[in-house]
C-alpha cells in the first residue's frame, strides 16, 4: 500500500477482518511474522512508539451497532481518539 491510498478489507463473516485489523494495530499479538509500516515493524514495538504510530492509524466497523456506543453521543465518540493522542487545542 503506498502512500495516499487506503486498503479496505472484505470477506465473509468470520474470516478474520477484524482480527488482521487489530493484529496490524497491534491490539492483538500476532505468533509468528512481521508487520511493517513506514519501514518499521511493529511487532514487539514498545507501547509509547505504538501509541505515536496509531496516530496515523484507523479501523473502520462496517457494523455500526457494533461499533458505536450508545452511552455516548456521535460528537463525543468522533472527540474521543483525538482527545487521546493530544490532536486537538481548546474546546
Amino acid at each position: 500500500i503506498y502512500k495516499g491510498e487506503t486498503l479496505g478489507l472484505v470477506g465473509e463473516s468470520g474470516c478474520g477482518k477484524s482480527t488482521t485489523g487489530r493484529t496490524i494495530l497491534q491490539l492483538l499479538q500476532p505468533t509468528e511474522g512481521e508487520v511493517i509500516y513506514e519501514g518499521k515493524n511493529l511487532v514487539g514495538m514498545r507501547h509509547s512508539e505504538l501509541r505515536k504510530l496509531r496516530k496515523s492509524m484507523q479501523m473502520v466497523f462496517q457494523d455500526p451497532y457494533a461499533s458505536l456506543d450508545p452511552r455516548l453521543t456521535v460528537g463525543q465518540i468522533i472527540a474521543e481518539p483525538i482527545e487521546i493522542h493530544g490532536l486537538y487545542s481548546g474546546k
